[in-house]
């Protein structure tokens, strides 16, 4: 009755869990950082426009424009220009990449195009071609290039003809 065992019931181990892989968990927890998360090997055609942080794993051709912070990552490629509140990027970029804060280039970074933000960090090993402008210049630049690009709609005035013997 009581205390009594049967023969032959012998208490069985819980069985193990299965191991999970790393990688899911790492691209879980890449995507919990940010809410929109572009995965390697997507590719995408046009322009992104978003109001929450970006981590981008894949392929644009086109411009990014978020007003929250952007995380491309070594294998990411962006054809296209970026504008962001502020931007770590490890991946290739061809185009300007403009950071209202912080933009942090990553040593396998390489930027073929201009860069104008107000604070930059840069790793060793990171390739850049372009201009760059930091600080308080790129802040009048921002403002500058608004005012060039309303007056680089209207043709420039014609050049006063030179005065007879003026280079004698």
């Amino acid at each position: 009755m009581f205390g009594s065992k049967k023969k032959g019931a012998e208490a069985k181990p819980a069985p193990a869990p299965a191991p999970q892989p790393q990688a899911p968990v790492e691209a879980a927890k890449k995507m919990s950082e940010a809410k929109n998360y572009i995965s390697s090997g997507t590719v995408i055609e046009g322009n992104i426009v978003s109001h929450e942080d970006l981590h981008m794993d894949g392929t644009v051709k086109g411009d990014i424009k978020t007003s929250a912070r952007l995380v491309l990552g070594k294998d990411s490629v962006v054809e296209g220009n970026i504008l962001a509140s502020e931007a770590e990027v490890a991946g290739r970029i061809t185009g300007t990449v403009e950071s209202k804060g912080l933009l942090a280039i990553k040593s396998t970074c390489v930027i073929d195009g201009d860069i104008v933000t107000k604070s930059l960090n840069v790793e060793s090993g990171s390739s850049f071609n372009g201009r760059c402008k930091v600080g308080d210049a790129a802040e009048a630049d921002r403002s500058g290039n608004r005012l060039r690009a309303g007056a680089a709609q209207k043709p420039a005035a014609p050049a006063a003809p030179a005065a007879p013997g003026a280079g004698k």
